[in-house]
C-alpha cells in the first residue's frame, strides 16, 4: 500500500508543474485571466499561436510520460504515478485545484503505459481535430477512444486499464463546460496557425 501512496504522490508533484502557465507568463500573458482562463495548451495556443500550442502539449504530456518512465526505473508503480500526474494537473493546489483538463498529461501516462493504443488515439485526436477544428471535441473523442483500444488490443496489466478508464471519465467530465456548449452549437473552433 505504502508504494502505491508513494508512487502515486510522485506523480502528483510532478503533475503539479503548469508549463503552460508559465510560458505563457514568460510572454506576459495571464492564462487564469485570458481567453478561457484555463492553463492547458489548448489555451496558450488560443493566446500565443501554434508555436506555444506544440511547446506547452509537449511538456505537459512530459510531465506525464516521465513519472510512468521514472516509477518502472524506480520499482514504483508506473500506472499510479501516471494516474498521480494527471491529477495534479486537474487538480492542481497551486490554483485552487483548478488547473488543466488533462489531455495532454494523458496522451504522455498513454505513451509511456501504452504505446500501440496511443497511437490510435491520438490519431483519433487528429482527424477529429482536422475534421472540426473543435479541440474539445477531439480531445473528448481520445478520452472516449483510448480505454475502448487499450481493452480491444489487450494492452497492459488490468491495473492500468482500470486506471485509464477512470482517467479518461475525469477527462470528460473536466470538459463538462464544453460539452454543453457542443450539444448548443456554441463551442468555438480553435486554428492555431497564422497567428504569431
Amino acid at each position: 500500500m505504502i508504494i502505491y501512496l508513494v508512487s502515486f504522490a510522485f506523480g502528483f508533484a510532478i503533475g503539479m508543474i503548469p508549463f503552460s502557465y508559465i510560458l505563457g507568463r514568460i510572454k506576459g500573458v495571464d492564462l487564469k485571466t485570458s481567453g478561457s482562463g484555463n492553463i492547458g495548451a489548448t489555451n496558450l495556443g488560443r493566446k500565443l499561436g501554434m508555436p506555444f500550442f506544440i511547446m506547452g502539449f509537449i511538456l505537459d504530456a512530459l510531465k506525464g510520460l516521465a513519472p510512468v518512465l521514472l516509477a518502472r526505473s524506480l520499482s514504483f508503480t508506473p500506472a499510479l504515478a501516471g494516474a498521480g500526474a494527471i491529477a495534479g494537473h486537474i487538480f492542481n493546489p497551486f490554483f485552487r485545484f483548478k488547473g488543466g483538463k488533462g489531455v495532454s498529461t494523458t496522451v504522455g501516462v498513454a505513451l509511456g503505459l501504452t504505446p500501440k493504443s496511443f497511437l490510435l488515439a491520438i490519431a483519433v485526436w487528429l482527424i477529429i481535430y482536422l475534421a472540426t477544428f473543435i479541440v474539445s471535441l477531439a480531445s473528448l473523442c481520445l478520452a472516449f477512444m483510448l480505454p475502448v483500444i487499450i481493452i480491444i488490443l489487450k494492452e497492459a496489466d488490468t491495473m492500468a486499464r482500470i486506471l485509464m478508464i477512470v482517467i479518461c471519465i475525469l477527462i470528460i467530465v473536466a470538459h463538462n463546460k464544453n460539452i454543453k456548449r457542443l450539444i448548443n452549437g456554441t463551442e468555438p473552433k480553435t486554428i492555431f496557425w497564422g497567428k504569431k
